[in-house]
């Protein structure tokens, strides 16, 4: 079976960052970021880029399976709409990559 997918199809997940690693906000020149962080101005979360890809089986039916990239985490909440969509362009990258090596066809 031959699967071809849209570029266009991938969506942006962003995730909470269940483990941050913060230590770089305990850094002297940090203090005000740390406080920041302290009382819950932003947290950290991660983005990745993934795809629904519907497989028909044997009997008519549906499965959907969901592929995503590995995701860039540790980043700030708050780092802005522009920074996520430039970290979701190049998880897109990686995604098509893996898609590819699955030899699943990507189409732009």
């Amino acid at each position: 079976m031959s699967v071809t997918v849209h570029r266009s199809d991938f969506r942006m997940e962003i995730l909470s960052d269940a483990i941050p690693d913060a230590s770089y906000l305990y850094q002297e020149g940090w203090e005000e970021r740390k406080a920041q962080y302290e009382r819950g101005a932003f947290n950290f979360v991660g983005v990745r880029a993934v795809i629904a890809i519907p497989l028909p089986d044997n009997d008519g039916c549906t499965t959907t399976v969901y592929i995503t990239s590995s995701g860039l985490w540790g980043i700030e909440s708050d780092s802005g709409e522009q920074y996520f969509a430039d970290v979701f362009n190049e998880e897109c990258g990686e995604l098509c990559k893996t898609l590819t090596a699955l030899g699943v066809t990507v189409v732009d």
